[in-house]
């Protein structure tokens, strides 16, 4: 009679197991970078300054991602731009305000030579578009979302 009671919470703890390890994949996160050590993926330079640290991940497998971090927000463009068959799933730059972690998908970029970032390509990135338009207004530069900033970058750099 014991027995038969325990064959249900048997079962039922199983069940539980089995949900908790079936569940989704791990969901892409910006990374830690660790100032002054961790290397800049794109030109190998030691990553200093949070203001214009970039990442992103990028598919490796059902599940599986690969991290690659960036001292400029212009670099982890061109390493985009170079590695065409990587699939992208989460990209992440810092607000040049608060140098806190934002989807940089949603975020506002300005743009100037004025603009003093570790590989000189004049790029920071806001977490709205008031405090890029206020930044802009003084570096005469100019204000763009994530896509219109790609298709810039790369206008960009076939122009050199």
């Amino acid at each position: 009679m014991k027995r038969q009671a325990t064959l249900p919470i048997l079962f039922v703890a199983i069940a539980l197991l089995l949900a908790a390890c079936s569940g989704q994949p791990a969901q892409p996160k910006a990374p830690e970078i660790h100032y002054g050590e961790d290397v800049c993926g794109d030109c190998g330079m030691i990553i200093n300054d949070a203001r214009f640290a970039a990442s992103y991940a990028a598919k490796e497998g059902e599940g599986a991602y690969k991290t690659y971090i960036f001292d400029d927000i212009g670099d982890m463009l061109h390493h985009m731009q170079q590695n065409l068959t990587l699939i992208g799933v989460g990209w992440w730059v810092h607000d040049y305000d608060s140098q806190e972690w934002i989807d940089a998908t949603t975020a506002y970029y300005v743009t100037s030579d004025q603009i003093k970032t570790p590989m000189g390509h004049g790029i920071a990135a806001f977490s709205t578009q008031a405090a890029a338009e206020k930044l802009a207004s003084t570096v005469n530069g100019q204000v763009y979302d994530w896509d219109k900033l790609r298709i810039q970058h790369a206008l960009a750099r076939h122009q050199h």
